[in-house]
């Protein structure tokens, strides 16, 4: 008995080791996303995201700099919204407005494009994904819309390092708010989803704002629950 409890540790830990992927520092993120935005924000509903060389020996800023010379700032916030931009380190879109369907998110342009992104770099580079608001409800976590990126933003796992970070919780522009039940349903598909690569983790899914003029990024995986605050904002004492 005592020797099969053995064994299921020892494969319970292989198994868990493939699909481990590096911890992710949240103050260090912080910074990531805050230089990050700092160069390539634009107004409105966008999304990137941006392949960054991995060396926690080197100075941040330095790291960055990397990225931005091999992506301007110019050119990404430039580049014609009907398009994806699709660069050497970043790929970034924002929303396209169909007359007759809708309209595309930023993040389910982007998610098309991320294999492609890895071809160019370096596996042990870390992913930034960000888009602005949260995944949708109704169509970007869904497990059953056409246009969902369930699938399509496995692909991250490709990396050795990844976030998925938003910084505005998802309203629709028409018809009634999401419930907090509802938001916090779409960041545990999005986070548990089974794709040919794994899960992503919600431990890996983060939400960076500005709190009191500072770039601050929370987990949203709070025990085994969707932290509160990615829900929610707080209330204002």
């Amino acid at each position: 008995m005592a020797l099969l409890c053995w064994m299921a540790v020892v494969l319970a830990f292989f198994l868990s080791a493939d699909n481990s992927v590096d911890a992710v520092d949240s103050s260090r993120l912080a910074t990531l996303v805050n230089g990050i935005l700092r160069e390539y924000r634009t107004p409105g509903m966008f999304s990137l995201a941006v392949s960054i060389p991995e060396d926690q020996n080197r100075n941040i800023e330095d790291i960055l700099q990397e990225v931005f010379l091999s992506d301007p700032g110019d050119d990404v916030k430039n580049n014609n919204k009907n398009e994806v931009y699709v660069g050497s380190r970043v790929v970034a879109a924002k929303v396209l407005e169909r007359s007759n369907r809708g309209a595309d998110h930023a993040e389910s342009r982007v998610v098309d494009h991320l294999s492609e992104l890895f071809k160019k770099n370096n596996s042990n580079d870390f992913l930034l994904f960000y888009v602005y608001a949260s995944p949708c409800v109704e169509k970007c976590s869904s497990d059953t819309h056409h246009e969902s990126i369930l699938r399509r933003i496995n692909a991250i796992r490709e990396w050795k390092s990844y976030a998925v970070v938003f910084s505005k919780i998802f309203k629709p522009r028409n018809g009634q708010a999401n419930t907090e039940q509802e938001l916090s349903g779409a960041l545990q598909r999005l986070g548990t989803y089974q794709g040919t690569e794994g899960q992503i983790g919600l431990n890996n899914i983060f939400r960076c704002d500005k709190r009191n003029n500072w770039m601050q990024c929370n987990s949203c995986l709070s025990g085994n629950q969707v932290q509160q605050y990615c829900i929610s904002d707080p209330k204002i004492q």
